[in-house]
């Protein structure tokens, strides 16, 4: 089933993971659904990418297909350090998320765009 791609950018600090916004369309149960996966596609892309000397680290997700069973993500991170205003380090990752919420395939590049 397709859906219109949803484009949702959200800023966190290294500290602590963001309360993520939600796309309108869809229902509370999708939403919730939604937002755990993008939640642990975001802890995955943690555990891969390297956050040393950041003060800020910013996502950017595109949900580019809405599943029977999960979600297709594109995510693209920043990584901020306090003494610069340019991204330090960037990186393109596309997570697929079934619905219990685990990453059942990832992939994550370090990318030349922003950093």
């Amino acid at each position: 089933m397709m859906r219109k791609n949803t484009l949702l950018a959200l800023t966190l600090s290294v500290a602590a993971f963001p309360v993520i916004a939600a796309p309108v369309t869809a229902n509370k149960y999708e939403q919730a659904e939604l937002d755990m996966g993008i939640k642990s596609c975001i802890a995955e892309v943690a555990n891969h990418a390297n956050y040393d000397d950041a003060s800020q680290v910013r996502h950017e997700i595109v949900v580019t297909k809405r599943r029977t069973v999960g979600h297709k993500l594109s995510i693209e991170t920043s990584v901020y350090s306090e003494s610069s205003d340019e991204a330090i380090r960037a990186y393109a990752t596309k997570c697929i998320v079934y619905r219990d919420n685990k990453p059942v395939r990832f992939s994550i590049s370090e990318t030349d765009s922003g950093a």
